[in-house]
């Protein structure tokens, strides 16, 4: 069985987020077990997971209002190491200095959106996107290349207009594929 794994940087502010790409991620394959780390909490003051970002296949960046540290310093590294990048900030959101000057020394080609739920749909389609021009790479089979193909081509889903129901993996873990177990 396949592992991608995936870094994300966001502060406590992007939760609805990570809970959504959490739910995408435990609905986009099936023979491909998703480990997610995501950036400690400030409250814990803990350090970034650097293994856990030099493993990562792909790197994410959430920002609405504001940058906590250590998104900076996972940002520099998974530069660095040259991981596969989605940057995302919220166009709703006013940037506080800090992330103003963060954005502007970052030079990331940022996805703005609005909404929890445009960030999900936009960020599915780029997923896709890079799995498929990754593979074989990433191990899917052509069953799955198919699948996300369609998934790029289906116009009639639209992101969910209602409220966010948080079930997903907004603080990291693990999505398995169905039938699998934990072992």
């Amino acid at each position: 069985m396949r592992e991608l794994n995936l870094y994300v940087s966001a502060s406590a502010e992007m939760d609805a987020e990570c809970e959504l790409l959490g739910q995408l991620l435990a609905q986009l394959t099936q023979t491909v077990r998703w480990a997610i780390k995501r950036t400690p909490p400030p409250h814990l003051k803990i350090d970034a997971d650097w293994a856990a970002l030099d493993r990562a296949d792909f790197y994410v960046i959430l920002i609405g209002s504001d940058i906590t540290a250590p998104i900076g310093v996972e940002w520099r590294a998974a530069q660095d190491k040259g991981v596969p990048t989605l940057a995302y900030r919220n166009a709703l959101a006013t940037p506080s200095p800090a992330l103003s000057g963060f954005v502007r020394q970052a030079r990331a080609n940022w996805h703005p959106y609005e909404s929890a739920q445009t960030f999900a749909a936009d960020f599915r389609r780029r997923l896709c996107e890079l799995l498929i021009d990754g593979t074989p790479g990433y191990g899917l089979s052509l069953e799955e290349i198919e699948t996300l193909a369609k998934a790029l081509h289906d116009e009639d889903r639209e992101p969910n207009a209602d409220g966010e129901e948080r079930r997903g993996a907004g603080s990291g873990g693990v999505i398995l594929p169905r039938g699998q177990d934990l072992r």
